[in-house]
């Protein structure tokens, strides 16, 4: 017994000895360090440097001494920038990231201060920022990074003692504050607060009056990362159209081609690691740049360069969806909160209404080609919304993205993502608002479309008389179906134009195809339709449409896919329509 005693009171110590080394203060014994002091503030710079600026001697003495310590030597240095703040006690510093610091506010000889400096380790600056708008003068602020360059500030205290519950967000990038305005915020207080990373941000204790033990949570609406181009792609094809005002410039990390024009006019700069082919009738009202070789038989009223292009790497996204199937009825809406679903379908002429946050779904599917579907957005709150789809987003004939309360000068706070490798074809005369990304997919921008913001994707093919322009292009889209036709427009139309007398289904096309065909119905009065699909054997490989529709002519498009969204095999396959008393088929066939 006495030996196990001993085996154990060993072990225990062992044990011990284990943990205290896991979770250990080291007093650190610098050659040189700064003076004793209090009320100062420190701030990460990145990698094991940490910087430190002003404070309180031991005399009560304001002091202005800038401080770096380096943990892998164990070192303080003391910095001597040309210029610097104002000796201060009670200020905040908080991580710009990389080696930039900000400071706000604290007490100098000339009382309570609202300056907003940043400090630069790379060259050893302090420069003194001016933003139109600003917190007012305080001490005691809490800061604490957001990540990227933006930094969260609350609470502090004003003169005379009055505590604050503000909460502002500094933007380096464009030398901002923001007052923001959460429905839920701690008490005024003066406090401390450290990142968690990932747009987030704890706040604990603190005096509102009293000492306070509240552990708060502050999660940053995310920033708007937005693309200088309006249209890039490893491989961009720009069929016939007319721009009227500069509609943003657009880049491929392949080959660029514009067809030949009717004629027509691009005002944007064109750049392309591959070769640049400019075709006929073609006006180019801005530079052109090929790392390769320009082939131009139209007009370039600027500069045409041969030269080093950057390649400009496409959105890089991962996510997964996962919940309840949503349908939006025919003719009617259908509001979702931001979260995960399953498949949503919108039915002909129906509204899906969404709103500020981010949204995860499997599908989004709207493919008609009769009544107009609407995705009506509402960004009152200044929020953005992000939509993931993950194996389908469909926008079909006449979809229109609208934007409440302010339309197309919001189209910034809107981002479309897919992970979809099938072919998008985005609706004629459709009208889309936002960034959106499809990495993995040839999207198709369909005749007399109009986009207000960009496209990314694997490769771009804007068709005949789109209009587009950038977020930040002047003027205005002339909004849904507004569009004017050009001549011609009619030779594109269905040749079937008459009334519909009768229950029709038309030979899909192309056909063979890959990766998507096109089938399409026409139906004498509104009826209760399905369009299936099934192989060789009857077996049901997906269900295209079901619902009712109103009379007149419908087309949908099939990408290959079964229910699960998976790829199906190359071969021969039936479709099917089954619309009141009315029951057709025919084959297609997929070649792969």
């Amino acid at each position: 017994m006495k030996t196990l005693n001993t085996v154990l009171c060993g072990l225990s110590l062992l044990l011990a000895t284990t943990l205290h080394a896991q979770d250990d203060w080291t007093l650190q014994n610098p050659a040189t360090k700064p003076s004793a002091r209090q009320f100062h503030a420190m701030a990460s710079l990145g990698g094991d440097q940490v910087l430190l600026f002003g404070g309180q001697d031991a005399g009560f003495s304001s002091n202005n001494e800038t401080w770096v310590y380096d943990l892998s030597d164990n070192t303080w240095t003391l910095k001597s920038p040309a210029t610097q703040p104002s000796a201060r006690y009670g200020h905040a510093l908080a991580s710009l990231g990389g080696d930039q610091v900000l400071l706000f506010g604290g007490y100098d000889a000339g009382g309570k201060d609202d300056e907003t400096w940043v400090y630069d380790l790379s060259d050893n600056t302090w420069t003194l920022k001016s933003p139109a708008t600003k917190p007012t003068e305080r001490i005691y602020p809490a800061m604490a990074s957001l990540g990227g360059d933006r930094v969260l500030l609350f609470g502090g205290r004003f003169f005379p003692g009055i505590n604050s519950d503000e909460t502002w967000v500094y933007d380096l990038s464009d030398n901002t504050w923001a007052l923001q305005s959460p429905s839920t915020k701690p008490s005024a207080r003066y406090s401390a607060m450290a990142s968690l990373g990932g747009g987030q941000v704890l706040l604990f204790g603190g005096n509102d009056g009293s000492s306070d033990d509240e552990t708060w949570v502050y999660t940053a609406s995310p920033e708007v990362e937005v693309k200088p181009f309006v249209f890039l792609a490893n491989k961009v094809t720009l069929k016939s159209t007319k721009q009227s005002t500069p509609a943003g410039d657009i880049h491929s990390n392949g080959t660029l081609v514009v067809e030949k024009g009717k004629p027509s006019t691009y005002n944007s700069n064109l750049t392309a690691i591959g070769k640049i082919t400019i075709n006929k009738q073609n006006t180019i009202n801005g530079n052109v740049k090929s790392q390769t070789s320009v082939s131009n038989s139209g007009t370039i009223t600027g500069t045409t360069t041969i030269g080093t292009v950057a390649n400009e790497p496409l959105p890089s996204l991962s996510y997964s969806a996962g919940g309840s199937n949503k349908t939006v009825p025919l003719g009617g809406s259908l509001t979702l909160a931001p979260g995960s679903y399953g498949i949503v379908t919108m039915s002909n002429g129906g509204t899906l209404k969404l709103s500020s946050g981010e949204y995860f779904m499997n599908e989004l599917r709207y493919a008609s080609t009769i009544e107009a579907g609407t995705i009506e957005i509402d960004l009152s709150s200044g929020d953005p919304v992000t939509i993931n789809v993950v194996s389908n987003l469909q926008l079909g004939h006449e979809a229109a993205i609208v934007l409440l309360p302010n339309g197309e000068s919001d189209s910034k706070l809107v981002t479309f993502n897919t992970l979809q490798s099938t072919n998008a074809n985005w609706g004629r005369e459709g009208y889309f608002l936002g960034s959106f990304n499809a990495p993995n997919a040839i999207v198709t921008l369909v005749k007399n479309s109009q986009l207000r913001g960009s496209i990314c994707a694997k490769e771009i093919v804007v068709s005949n008389d789109c209009l587009f322009l950038h977020h930040d292009s002047p003027g205005s889209l002339p909004g849904p179906g507004n569009l004017p036709k050009a001549s011609g427009d009619d030779e594109e139309v269905d040749s079937d134009q008459s009334p519909v007398t009768s229950y029709q289904l038309k030979q899909n096309y192309p056909n063979p195809f890959n990766p998507s065909t096109t089938i399409s119905f026409a139906l004498p009065q509104a009826s209760e339709v399905t369009l299936s699909i099934f192989n060789t054997s009857g077996q049901l490989v997906k269900q295209v449409a079901n619902g009712k529709f109103a009379s007149g002519r419908h087309s949908f498009v099939w990408e290959a896919t079964n229910e699960n969204g998976e790829r199906v095999a190359s071969g021969v396959y039936l479709y099917v329509i089954k619309a009141g008393e009315f029951t057709a088929q025919r084959k297609l066939l997929l070649m792969k």
